[in-house]
């Protein structure tokens, strides 16, 4: 890769993993993506895909030139041959997979944990988040519009599932077979100017790929070699796994005369028809593809968190009367900025651990014996329950409604595990900041 003479080179990469296919190459081995519309027809990706090319010839800016004579700035992996951004080839990146049984709340969730990380982060942490690009992340900008920035504020709102197949999913040809990826949704992570290390840009900054499976990619024998879609797993920084209560048989008859949700009542109702799963199979399939892809015995613990977001908390939250859904932040003396307020997430985490271990011992027990870092976490991604729309007969939220609470917080306390100090929180039980966070003004 002959760019690599050019100044900017200095900051690339030793290694880069595709998000698609998950193999590592050297930036030197990267292709690139013609430019020139007459040069159409890739060998793996089809007719209607530009063509992949290894270059010989470079700009003085370091980009390709296609045989055409055109500049091509767009990288591809060279196994799979799909786009790889610039960004990764720079910055280092950050995986993330959320998984769950259809019809969890996966979605929504997904769609207010990044509408209030776009707010959050900034707010609060002097971080921002940005789209890696328009076109990778459309699905969830589709959503957010929809739940939050819907001119119609009384309409009810109900976001399609996550399918099996779709514009979510690309195809590739490996020869003598087909192979199905899933598409990730990426961010870029940087320090504000306010941001107490921000003279450490390019340390910190990072990548995150953040993956969104639909749940029956989840059900046992899903996973093949001609579709690969949850391996991410394996590679993945921190899991979230969605557990619905409103799915639970035992959490509905727990919730009886306390939750006026109608998700919450007797699967035999008009309202509640769907088709109850097994949520610890869910988990258990999961467990065994990250052991089988991580190279994990039976009896070895994962060194990663797994994070159980127990969603719908505005439906189940009177079982447990003494957790607040105030906002977990700690503001710091002498800046506008916040921390997390570790010690109140581990006593929340405790707390919905001890009511998910009495309800459905299962499920906890199946993540103890998975991973050495276990946080229960409930969320509401809309703050209150569906209601009816009279049109459609569908289920639905009020974009007026919407109020999510404690979306953001598995993903910031991820990101202050694995972001080397971008989100600042507070030793448990200590009151301090941890790791010099604010002292680090350089």
């Amino acid at each position: 890769m002959a760019s690599l003479a050019h100044p900017n080179a200095l900051t690339l990469l030793n290694k880069v993993t595709c998000p698609h296919c998950w193999s590592m190459y050297s930036p030197e081995e990267s292709l690139w993506i013609s430019e020139h519309p007459d040069l159409l027809g890739d060998a793996k990706l089809g007719f209607q895909h530009a063509k992949r090319f290894l270059p010989s010839r470079f700009s003085p800016q370091g980009d390709a030139i296609d045989e055409m004579g055109q500049f091509a700035t767009r990288m591809a992996c060279p196994h799979c041959h799909l786009h790889v951004p610039r960004s990764m080839y720079q910055v280092p990146s950050l995986f993330f997979s959320i998984f769950g049984a259809p019809a969890c709340g996966k979605s929504y969730f997904l769609t207010s944990m990044s509408w209030k990380l776009r707010q959050t982060l900034p707010k609060r942490f002097a971080v921002s988040l940005s789209d890696v690009d328009a076109e990778t992340n459309s699905r969830i900008h589709e959503y957010e519009e929809q739940q939050f920035m819907n001119p119609d504020l009384d309409t009810p709102v109900a976001l399609a599932k996550t399918e099996e197949q779709g514009d979510m999913y690309d195809t590739v040809n490996m020869g003598d077979h087909s192979v199905t990826f899933p598409r990730p949704f990426m961010f870029n992570l940087q320090p504000l100017s306010s941001h107490p290390r921000y003279k450490r840009n390019r340390e910190i900054s990072k990548l995150v790929c953040l993956y969104d499976n639909a749940g029956e990619s989840f059900f046992p024998g899903a996973d093949k070699t001609v579709s690969p879609v949850t391996r991410h797993l394996a590679k993945s920084k921190c899991l979230f796994f969605c557990f619905d209560p409103t799915q639970d048989t035992r959490f509905r008859r727990a919730c009886e005369g306390k939750s006026e949700d109608p998700q919450m009542a007797s699967r035999t109702s008009r309202l509640a028809r769907e088709t109850t799963i097994r949520q610890d199979t869910i988990l258990l399939e999961a467990i065994q593809r990250v052991r089988r892809h991580a190279g994990l015995r039976d009896d070895e613990l994962h060194q990663r968190p797994l994070i159980i977001i127990v969603t719908k908390w505005d439906a189940w939250k009177n079982l447990l009367p003494d957790v607040s859904t105030d906002e977990p932040y700690l503001a710091i003396e002498g800046s506008k900025l916040c921390s997390l307020d570790s010690q109140r997430i581990k006593y929340t985490s405790e707390r919905v651990g001890e009511l998910m271990a009495d309800i459905c011992p299962e499920i906890v027990a199946a993540a103890e014996g998975f991973s050495t870092s276990l946080t229960f976490i409930p969320v509401s991604a809309s703050g209150t329950h569906p209601t009816l729309d009279p049109a459609t007969g569908a289920l639905g939220i009020r974009p007026r409604d919407m109020q999510p609470f404690w979306v953001e917080i598995p993903m910031l306390m991820a990101l202050h595990n694995w972001a080397g100090g971008l989100v600042g929180a507070t030793a448990p039980g200590s009151g301090m900041e941890d790791g010099r966070w604010m002292q680090e003004k350089l």
